[in-house]
């Protein structure tokens, strides 16, 4: 990563501010004012506000017609479709006056569209509450009563309306209630009492679950005025149906572009808004940042139409820059740069892990997996959705981990005689060779193995701690807290071995001892005494410090431990897979159609042993990569490098027109 620093006549500011987010290689900093006479760039503000109004319109016209549009690739609807449009075109699109035209009759279509539905639910609330009283041949204007007699309208729950007649009629004689209808719940009730009695009547239904029901703003009988909401219900339906027929039209015509269009307005904003990263005079204009060394040709290019009137110097960063990072890996390694990122960007002056980690993690995955047709299923179906479906490159790049985790587990399953967990005797003879390791009957030997990938994979991980300390002239401390480890672990293998018998065993207890004995010393801080670098007195603090130090080898053990479950995973896709095929063999047996209920538990019972055990697969090996394996030497802390490039989110650019583009979407 090089450091950049360009410097230019003021007149070209918006030139040069064009060319670099059109090249898209250079990170720009905000610079801080520091000498006299030197400002921070102001930005134009109403054009901003400008823009800021135009992007405003340009996302309630995409999101409109977002609703309506309808994806001509495959799963758009679930991946998130590519618009494809051609670079120039993209860079010179600008919102013209059909644009305005559309945004009108889209904001017309979407408020009326909420005024139907807001009417919509009225009246059909209107109704459902009329219900009840469609029997009643009484206009709703004359549901207050007479000179001497007066009605109230209301409802009462099913369950109580005998209770709350007699309760009635217990306290006032001079009252008359009448049923006009009920549902499942309510009954309709018109209430008649006389004038001389109204506050007792009104007293008594207080008490009670009556709740008075009224239509003040209705006046024809209640069944004329269900059948008019009806009627009306049906003339808004009518409508919405045009109005979102239309809207489709315009999704069919206008979706691609307006995407595109909300696109190109963030990219415009961006190339005013990184202005007050720079810094001017009444002449001129200095701006900073990064771009890769690889692309140092390619900003040079493309700024050379005006390199008269700039002045650009690159330099190397030091240790006091805060330097962005990209991972730069081969081919292969690349797709791991996945799970660097899930993790953390290493520090620019740090060690990248992606390169050591990528052997582990695909031997993981495919113990985890650890079949040879899981492993075909997997690479498969995952090279058809990397070029089959028009999805983003970060997916792909996914993609690319989980082909590679495919072909390990293909590996590790012909290793292990697993063809779709079939059973040895009913594989084909070329298939019945001895395995390796038979997860089956060597379970013991196979929980070995896993510990001993453990006991590799985190030794390697404090050898990188140690390496680490010793890169920074940090030799006393690399040596006593890591290579002490190393060392113990080293012992203690021979002396195993030794006790085992596979090498002399007058070896192991003298072994054992010196590991000890190594380790105590060594985290004691001894070497930091005997360096001078320590008082003498230290010398009592060894044992304390050296047990302490010993003591934390039994994190050591249980991390070796974790590694068994990439055992057990591997056993639970082989006995999940084993369950299918017995399934299949007793659907088999069916008469007439046991074969095709047969097939049909095999292939679903396969595919979904397959999703759920390729997340296992990468779940867990993730962790042992994070916990065990980056918590013994790795820090993160980088941030990501971030070009000032055009916002091409949901966009794919292309050099020629995207008509052209095959399956593409034309905006």
């Amino acid at each position: 990563m090089l450091k950049l620093t360009v410097i230019g006549y003021a007149d070209v500011v918006d030139e040069a501010v064009d060319r670099l987010q059109r090249a898209g290689v250079v990170q720009i900093e905000r610079r801080e004012s520091e000498q006299d006479g030197v400002t921070d760039m102001s930005v134009d503000e109403p054009r901003l506000f400008r823009i800021e109004k135009v992007l405003a319109e340009a996302q309630f016209v995409r999101d409109f017609l977002r609703r309506y549009h309808v994806a001509d690739v495959a799963f758009g609807t679930f991946i998130g479709e590519k618009i494809h449009v051609s670079e120039s075109e993209f860079l010179d699109m600008e919102p013209g006056a059909d644009f305005l035209g559309l945004y009108r009759e889209c904001d017309r279509i979407s408020a009326r569209l909420a005024d139907i539905d807001r009417e919509t639910t009225r009246l059909e609330s209107l109704v459902a509450e009329l219900e009840p009283w469609r029997d009643l041949h009484l206009q709703i204007s004359q549901w207050k009563g007479t000179e001497h007699v007066r009605l109230f309208t209301g409802t009462v729950p099913v369950t109580s309306s005998a209770q709350i007649r007699q309760a009635l009629r217990n306290e006032v004689e001079e009252v008359t209630v009448a049923e006009v209808g009920c549902d499942s719940t309510s009954e309709a009730w018109v209430v008649m009492a006389h004038c001389t009695v109204l506050d007792e009547v009104k007293s008594a239904l207080s008490l009670t679950d009556f709740t008075e029901v009224g239509f003040p703003d209705l006046s024809n009988y209640p069944a004329e005025e269900i059948a008019r909401g009806v009627e009306s219900l049906s003339d808004l339906s009518k409508e919405r149906a045009g109005l979102v027929e239309r809207a489709t039209v315009l999704a069919a015509d206008n979706y691609p572009h307006s995407v595109a269009l909300v696109e190109a307005l963030h990219t415009d904003y961006d190339a005013l808004q990184v202005r007050s990263f720079f810094n001017q005079t009444e002449r001129t204009f200095v701006l900073t940042g990064w771009v890769p060394e690889n692309r140092q040709e390619k900003l040079t290019a493309a700024l050379a139409p005006i390199g008269a009137d700039i002045d650009m110097t690159f330099e190397q960063p030091t240790s006091e820059d805060s330097i962005p990072v990209e991972l730069i890996n081969s081919g292969v390694v690349r797709p791991f740069e996945v799970l660097t990122d899930l993790y953390g960007r290493p520090d620019y002056f740090a060690f990248d892990p992606t390169p050591v980690m990528a052997p582990f993690f695909f031997l993981f995955f495919g113990m985890c997996l650890g079949d040879v047709g899981y492993g075909i299923m997997l690479m498969v179906g995952c090279y058809l959705i990397k070029t089959k479906l028009d999805v983003a490159v970060g997916v792909k790049k996914f993609m690319d981990l989980m082909i590679l985790g495919g072909l390990a587990s293909a590996i590790w399953g012909a290793l292990t005689r697993s063809y779709l967990a079939i059973q040895a005797d009913k594989l084909p003879t070329f298939l019945q060779y001895k395995p390796m390791i038979d997860p089956q009957t060597e379970l013991m030997l196979l929980l070995g193995v896993s510990v001993g990938i453990g006991v590799v994979h985190v030794s390697i991980g404090v050898g990188l701690a140690a390496w680490q300390l010793w890169r920074r002239g940090k030799i006393v401390e690399a040596i006593s807290d890591h290579v002490s480890v190393l060392v113990f672990f080293g012992l203690l293998i021979a002396s195993i071995l030794g006790f085992i018998g596979i090498i002399d065993a007058s070896l192991a207890q003298p072994l054992l001892i010196v590991a000890f004995i190594q380790l105590v010393l060594l985290k004691g801080r001894t070497l930091d005494i005997v360096l001078g670098r320590a008082p003498l007195w230290h010398i009592a603090l060894i044992p304390l410090k050296g047990f302490l130090g010993l003591y934390d080898m039994v994190s050591f053990g249980s991390d070796f431990l974790s590694y068994t479950r990439l055992a057990a995973l591997g056993l639970a896709s082989l006995y999940v897979g084993d369950a299918m095929n017995r399934l299949t063999e007793l659907a088999g047996g069916i008469p007439a159609v046991g074969w095709l209920f047969g097939a049909l538990i095999f292939v679903v019972g396969h595919t979904f042993n397959v999703v759920i055990n390729m997340l296992g697969a990468f779940v867990h090996p993730t962790r042992l990569q994070y916990v065990e394996f980056f918590g013994k030497f790795y820090e993160g802390g980088g941030r990501a490098f971030a070009p000032f490039a055009p916002r091409t989110k949901q966009l794919v650019l292309h050099p020629h027109p995207a008509g052209e583009q095959e399956g593409g979407v034309a905006s």
